[in-house]
């Protein structure tokens, strides 16, 4: 049986972006990951043991997220690393998407995302 762990709609306020205001000012963050894997159906589901514990996700997730970096993809690309280095032991497929709602305050409204799967 296929099996998702989602964490979704992380909010983070960092100081990630290129231009000085960014590294000033700081600004919210978004982080959604989604870890796919195949879940033997002989496996206990209400044992820890055998699931994906998303509050050690997370926390590798924050202490990324306070690292000052110029770029998201660059962020992106780490977190995905550290999870996949976690997780080594498991056959999983990980996406990750992180936004940032109106970058330097350039856009008015909307938002730039990555999204990178691995």
């Amino acid at each position: 049986m296929k099996l998702q762990t989602a964490l979704e709609k992380l909010e983070f306020f960092a100081y990630h972006g290129l231009y000085p205001e960014e590294k000033t000012n700081g600004a919210n963050f978004l982080v959604d990951v989604w870890i796919d894997e195949e879940f033997d159906e002989a496996k206990d589901m209400s044992s820890l043991e055998n699931l994906i514990n998303y509050e050690d996700i997370f926390k590798l997730i924050q202490e990324e997220m306070n690292i000052r970096r110029d770029f998201i993809e660059d962020l992106g690309k780490t977190i995905l690393e550290r999870i996949l280095l976690h997780l080594s032991d498991r056959d999983v497929l990980v996406t990750i998407k992180i936004t940032k709602p109106n970058p330097g305050g350039r856009f008015g409204s909307g938002a730039a995302s990555i999204t990178l799967q691995g």
